[in-house]
């Protein structure tokens, strides 16, 4: 394999350059920021759950579930190494409707041998006594007269994946795929911007600011929010659009915490609230998202070097109260958090994890804040990708496969092509 140069340290770019060194490629791994994991990375929740809308992305999920439960054998380091850890409160999900489309989900995750429950209303209420089990959707701002207002309607159920968990802390992780990349002898060369990527024979040059030039015959595109300027910087167009959505997520006290018996609260992802969260600082704390609610005004960003990374009271209240709908012990309490960027597919907020109209390059983007889970998996599916592609294999035309090593799911690449016609999709983080 040629030479390869990724531009992007986040969790996808580190992982695409580790697994392109195991196959036996020389790697350089580009990004403008001074460590690995400092961008969107950074602001991740690392959530690993299976509820997804296809069965593709499901089997993905697996994969990198099995991924992160084996973390240090994957890494190829002793347990005790300091690595990030997987912890596993499970998640429960609360659509607002138990309807074909949940039951053919449960449905696809039982067939990959996911463990997963469909709950009444009643078990969530005996299993989950904390939560209010009353629906909360049509969702409403909360500055609605009738925003407080009882609708009257229980919730018609839960999906429980009893050993969904979450990644403590994502920036690790990170740094971790970088240690196994050093190892494995891929170059990293960070805080150095990409100002321009031309051809150079069959391969391409890469300046960087500061005036060093890298040169490939192959280039990945996984620069996150900034992957759309990296594109035209090499004169790629693609005929699926990404953009950059700002986000906040935002700590609040979990009221049932102690430090004799930890925290009874699972992951939640509340649809019919229109947000999420996950437990922080061992339970004390939760982390709170917005699942984008139609109501909501998605906050789309032009430059992702020049946004506000400072979190807003405004957004912070419109997660807090809706929490505080589904779980009434919570208190609104002072706004803290970060603010981040997406790098979201527009048309199904699926990745694109393709090659281009231009030979070499390719393209691992519009990951659409939901793909630290599959992170590895992305690398093993591009690593794929180009060893097939650079071999000769025309991918448009024959789609390559990728077997999963841990779970044995096969998956069709040719899902995430930039050719492709629009996937079933939430049309949120949630895929």
């Amino acid at each position: 394999m040629r030479d390869v140069a990724v531009v992007g340290a986040g969790i996808v770019g580190c992982a695409i350059g580790l697994e392109l060194a195991r196959r036996g490629a020389s790697c350089t791994v580009i990004d403008r920021n001074g460590e690995v994991g400092h961008g969107s990375t950074s602001a991740s929740c690392g959530i690993v759950r299976r509820f997804y809308s296809t069965p593709t992305m499901i089997a993905m999920a697996h994969e990198g579930a099995h991924t992160w439960a084996d973390w240090a054998g994957y890494l190829g380091v002793p347990e005790d190494s300091g690595i990030a850890h997987f912890e596993r409160p499970g998640m429960l999900f609360i659509p607002p409707a138990i309807d074909d489309r949940v039951r053919a989900v449960v449905g696809h995750m039982r067939d990959l041998g996911v463990e997963v429950e469909l709950l009444s209303k009643e078990e969530v209420e005996e299993r989950f006594p904390f939560l209010d089990a009353s629906s909360h959707s049509p969702i409403r701002q909360p500055d609605d007269d009738s925003f407080f207002d009882d609708t009257g309607r229980p919730i018609a159920g839960a999906v429980l994946e009893p050993d969904a968990g979450y990644v403590v802390s994502p920036q690790l992780a990170t740094t971790d795929l970088r240690r196994a990349g050093d190892e494995a002898g891929v170059r990293f060369r960070l805080g150095r911007a990409v100002t321009e990527i031309s051809r150079s024979g069959d391969g391409f040059r890469i300046s960087l600011q500061d005036g060093s030039v890298v040169r490939a015959g192959v280039v990945v595109n996984a620069a996150g929010p900034h992957s759309a300027i990296v594109n035209e910087l090499a004169g790629v167009s693609l005929p699926i659009e990404t953009r950059a959505l700002r986000r906040e997520v935002h700590a609040m006290d979990n009221p049932l915490f102690s430090a004799a018996a930890g925290s009874p609260v699972p992951i939640l992802g509340d649809v019919d609230s229109g947000i999420y969260l996950r437990p922080e600082a061992r339970g004390r704390e939760f982390m709170v998202g917005s699942l984008d609610p139609e109501c909501d005004e998605k906050e789309w960003v032009t430059d992702p070097d020049d946004f506000d990374e400072t979190c807003s009271r405004q957004a912070f209240e419109r997660h807090a109260l809706r929490l505080m709908k589904r779980f009434p012990e919570v208190t609104l309490g002072s706004c803290r958090g970060v603010a981040g960027l997406y790098d979201v597919t527009l048309r199904d907020w699926n990745p694109i994890l393709d090659r281009t109209d231009e030979p070499g390059f390719y393209v691992a983007m519009g990951t659409s804040g939901s793909s630290f889970k599959t992170a590895p998996v992305i690398g093993m599916a591009l690593a794929e990708l180009i060893q097939a592609g650079e071999a000769g294999r025309d991918h448009d035309r024959d789609p390559v496969g990728l077997t999963l090593p841990r779970t044995g799911a096969e998956i069709d690449l040719g899902f995430f092509s930039r050719n492709r016609g629009a996937h079933a999709s939430s049309g949120s983080v949630l895929g």
